[in-house]
C-alpha cells in the first residue's frame, strides 16, 4: 500500500478492510463514526479511489469493495449448446440460461444429476418446451416440489423453464451471470429442493471467499426476487 501516516484516513480504511472479503461504503462510514474518526466525504472517496487504483481494494459494484483480486470466471460451456439452439430457433427471444453444472467445482457433495434453468417471457414457455422436447430434452414449466421428484427418473439433463423475473437481471447476452445464479440457486433450493441449506452455504462460501463478484448487482436482483435480506446474511 506504500507509506501512509498511522492515523491517516487511508490507514484507518486499510485496518478496517484487511480482514473483510467485502464491505460497502455505508458500513465503512458507520465504523469511522463509531471510532470517532473525523473525515470528509471527499477525503473518504479520494482514499477509496487511490486504494482501488493501487490495487489494495477492488470494485465490487456500486458502493461495494473487496480485498479479493480475482474476479469470478463462470464456465459457459455447459449451457452454450442449448443457448445456440434456442437462439437459432427464436432469434428475437429474450431469455437467460444457467446450469448447476457450471457450479460443480464449488459443491461439497456433487449432485447426481445437473439441472438447467431457462428464464424467458411467460407466454413463450410452452413454445420453448415443445421445441426443446423435439431435441429430446426433458423439460418442465414452472415445476413445484412434487414434480421435482420426477427428475431423478430421467437420463437426460433436466431443463426447467421459469418466467423472467426482471429485464435487469445480471446476464451476458443469454448467459446468466454468477450474481443471478447465486440468487436463483437459493430460490430453487427452497422451491424444488435442489440442494439443502448447508450445501448452499458451502457453495456460496467457496465463491465469496475465493473470487470477487458484483455484490451490488446480486443484491439488486435479490431485492427484485424478494430475498435480499436472506442473501445479505450469506454475504455477512
Amino acid at each position: 500500500m506504500g507509506k501512509v501516516r498511522k492515523n491517516s484516513i487511508k490507514n484507518r480504511i486499510y485496518n478496517y478492510t484487511k480482514d473483510k472479503y467485502y464491505f460497502n461504503i455505508q458500513d465503512l462510514r458507520y465504523y469511522l463514526e463509531q471510532k470517532s474518526i473525523k473525515y470528509t466525504d471527499e477525503n473518504l472517496k479520494k482514499s477509496l479511489y487511490r486504494m482501488n487504483k493501487d490495487k489494495v481494494i477492488y470494485d465490487a459494484g456500486r458502493g461495494w469493495y473487496s480485498i479479493i483480486k480475482e474476479e469470478f470466471d463462470l464456465d459457459k460451456r455447459p449451457v452454450k449448446k442449448i443457448i445456440n439452439l434456442i437462439d437459432a430457433d427464436f432469434p428475437f427471444l429474450e431469455f437467460s440460461c444457467w446450469s448447476t453444472e457450471q457450479l460443480k467445482a464449488y459443491f461439497h457433495h456433487l449432485p447426481s444429476q445437473f439441472v438447467m434453468f431457462i428464464f424467458s417471457e411467460k407466454e413463450f414457455l410452452e413454445s420453448l418446451r415443445d421445441r426443446l422436447e423435439n431435441y429430446n430434452y426433458d423439460t418442465f414449466i414452472n415445476p413445484l416440489k412434487t414434480e421435482a421428484e420426477k427428475f431423478v427418473h430421467f437420463k437426460n439433463q433436466t431443463i426447467i423453464l421459469r418466467p423472467s423475473i426482471t429485464s435487469r437481471e445480471p446476464r451476458d447476452k443469454h448467459f446468466a451471470k454468477i450474481e443471478k445464479i447465486i440468487v436463483d440457486l437459493y430460490v430453487e433450493s427452497n422451491k424444488i429442493n435442489l440442494i439443502d441449506g448447508e450445501e448452499y452455504k458451502k457453495v456460496t462460501s467457496n465463491i465469496f471467499h475465493n473470487f470477487r463478484i458484483n455484490l451490488a448487482d446480486m443484491l439488486e436482483y435479490a431485492e427484485r426476487r424478494g430475498i435480499k435480506d436472506k442473501i445479505m446474511s450469506f454475504v455477512h
